[in-house]
């Protein structure tokens, strides 16, 4: 069982710490256990709870009410609510329920309707990618745990290679070609394998490299592939120095190939990015840079 501080509680929920506190003294729809220093701390079911009562009370149901619902009749509500629903804030809360309890079933109804409604592409950017920043912040200050962060992005990725699968042998003759890669020690794929997903999608050849690549492979590869773009990411730790190094050493090598980058190391005071790289900030970003529509 895990332990959560009421900063967790915040974080995790999106309701204020001074929220609970009331919540707690005047309806007492959770209670904390204390240390003998006065500190709270939350269990696995204290979070559940507060998740499903702040999806619900967002959705307009007064807390005075929410508050005498037992835990079966806030799932009850729940599962009610999200047949109606369309909310892509709910639907971000509520992927970010199943990966706090490892819930397979949850995270593919709430996938599943939402590519119903909106489509592949849709989802991912409107749903998934807000959605990863947010358990990627949650896992930088611990408030979920690793095994809970892989269980999710192994699920994503495993429906992003689906969806790339599904478009093989699609690529327009005299498209393109694009190499995609991540470097030595980077192994967080889901946003590169997006980039995949949209460039086959319209009819690019591409070159999908994966994880924890060498850059002397990097370079080994590019001059059999002879490709017009190349794509990569920082997600994992790094810093500046080495990202300035890596860089530079990317421009001095693909003197003739666009090179497209993107991550959140990239946002770190110090990274100087050559001017001849290009940053995607955004799916938007990403399309214009690639003339796409």
């Amino acid at each position: 069982m895990s332990k959560y501080s009421i900063k967790d509680l915040e974080k995790i929920t999106g309701v204020k710490a001074h929220t609970i506190r009331i919540w707690e003294r005047r309806y007492g729809i959770i209670q904390p256990e204390r240390s003998k220093t006065n500190i709270r701390s939350y269990s696995d079911s204290d979070l559940r709870k507060l998740l499903n009562i702040s999806m619900l009370n967002s959705s307009g149901i007064k807390i005075s009410h929410l508050a005498k619902l037992s835990s079966i009749d806030l799932e009850a509500k729940i599962l009610e609510l999200s047949r109606s629903n369309k909310s892509i804030g709910f639907h971000i809360e509520k992927l970010t329920l199943a990966t706090i309890n490892f819930n397979e079933e949850l995270f593919e109804s709430i996938l599943s309707k939402c590519v119903l409604e909106s489509g592949m592409e849709s989802t991912i950017t409107e749903v998934l990618f807000p959605f990863f920043e947010r358990i990627g912040v949650l896992w930088q200050v611990g408030s979920i745990s690793p095994a809970q962060e892989h269980f999710i992005s192994n699920l994503i990725r495993q429906k992003l290679f689906a969806s790339i699968d599904s478009l093989s042998g699609k690529s327009v003759q005299g498209a393109s070609k694009v190499l995609i890669y991540l470097k030595e020690d980077e192994l967080h794929e889901v946003g590169i394998l997006f980039y995949n997903y949209i460039l086959r999608r319209n009819g690019f050849s591409t070159l999908y490299l994966g994880q924890d690549l060498p850059f002397k492979d990097l370079v080994s590869a590019v001059n059999d592939y002879n490709p017009n773009y190349i794509i990569s990411s920082f997600i994992s730790p790094i810093n500046p120095e080495d990202i300035n190094a890596y860089l530079l050493n990317m421009e001095k090598s693909f003197k003739d190939i666009d090179l497209l980058i993107t991550g959140l190391q990239l946002k770190q005071d110090g990274v100087e990015v050559p001017d001849s790289i290009k940053l995607i900030t955004s799916p938007q970003k990403f399309k214009e840079l690639l003339h796409l529509k």
